[in-house]
């Protein structure tokens, strides 16, 4: 395999090592904040107008939408429906920021690595034709051994690319899925004042 198929290689294996670590640490992320809070025990709350039952359940269940229920509960004038939707509109914006953190390199990877794999590729290929032409004879192992292992860089490509795709694709999906709990607790608790 020539240098540069391997330079690509490395880069791979070092984008490879990345996105796999964020994946961990968003899968930890997503994990504390949804925690074990149940939101049909929020909406029963909110419905009976339990307030104080509310904030112990919020103060008990440290996640995502318990967050937002202190939020709402702790507004300037929790009574004040505008009030309400600043308070919790302002915590959902900062835990959008930390929940997101990361996803942006996901999607960035799932799109580039399988063209850095091909880099790497077409990099095997011109290495693999500048010894077809200084050689005769026996060069056409060589060049076909090359163009073997030049491929080998698309394929890493492509295996670094797609868990990144589909692990953003998925906190994607779960951040969408928790930002829509949180909103309909919201329209419930001010719905309830």
């Amino acid at each position: 395999m020539g240098w540069g198929a391997r330079g690509v290689l490395f880069v791979l294996f070092i984008l490879s090592i990345w996105s796999v670590s964020i994946m961990f640490d968003r899968k930890k992320a997503f994990k504390e904040k949804t925690g074990t809070a149940k939101i049909q025990d929020a909406k029963k709350l909110i419905e009976s107008s339990n307030w104080p039952a509310l904030k112990a359940w919020a103060d008990a269940n440290p996640s995502y939408l318990a967050g937002m229920i202190q939020a709402a509960l702790k507004a300037e004038d929790y009574k004040n429906t505008e009030s309400v939707e600043r308070a919790v509109q302002s915590y959902l914006s900062e835990q959008r920021i930390e929940l997101e953190k990361g996803l942006n390199v996901l999607a960035t990877l799932g799109s580039n690595a399988p063209f850095i794999g091909l880099f790497g590729t077409v990099l095997g290929i011109i290495q693999s034709f500048g010894i077809l032409s200084t050689q005769q004879g026996s060069a056409m192992n060589a060049v076909m051994l090359g163009l073997a292992e030049a491929l080998i860089a698309t394929a890493v490509g492509l295996f670094v690319a797609i868990p990144a795709v589909v692990s953003f694709n998925v906190f994607s999906q779960k951040l969408r899925n928790l930002t829509i709990e949180a909103q309909s607790l919201r329209d419930l608790f001010i719905s309830r004042k």
